[in-house]
């Protein structure tokens, strides 16, 4: 919660720039093309920047309820014996480990470009203080390694009885 107005700070200015971005290439596009009653500083005229202003506004205070997860795993046993193991499964998927204090792993993607796109909030925070793992970060990429993580301890879990 303490990131929640960052976020939407964030994502409210990555969202006025696309629109800029989309109406610069509408501007371009239909100078030829339109008439002068379809024109874009028609379509300002009009009101219709400020009901997309306030749509971009309402939907970047709804996006960090939806596009962020805190999610808990539940292994077996602590995650401290293979700790290493974990952090090389997230580095073979293109994270980098970027802290290890406090019983917490914090991964980063080593893409700059696909940090760019994802407004630098695509931080994973693993907390392994417990056998129940908590895990943060943005939704896709925290389910995606959910799934990734639980694989993982269920072969561990079946390699220790073999």
């Amino acid at each position: 919660m303490k990131r929640y107005f960052i976020r939407v700070f964030k994502f409210e200015i990555y969202l006025i720039v696309l629109l800029l971005l989309i109406l610069i290439f509408i501007y371009l596009m239909s100078k030829d093309v339109m008439s002068e009653t379809a024109s874009l500083s028609h379509f300002l005229e009009e009101g219709r920047l400020l009901e997309m202003l306030c749509l971009i506004s309402l939907f970047s205070f709804i996006y960090p309820f939806i596009g962020f997860a805190d999610i808990k795993i539940y292994l077996n046993k602590p995650i401290n014996e293979n700790k290493n193991e974990i952090i090389e499964m997230f580095n073979q998927r293109k994270y980098v480990l970027v802290s290890d204090e406090n019983k917490k792993l914090i991964f980063r993607p080593r893409n700059k470009f696909n940090r760019l796109t994802r407004m630098y909030e695509d931080f994973l925070e693993l907390d392994y203080s417990d056998t129940i793992l908590k895990f943060k970060g943005l939704r896709k990429d925290v389910y995606r390694h959910k799934r990734m993580l639980e694989e993982f301890a269920r072969l561990t879990t079946k390699s220790d009885f073999e």
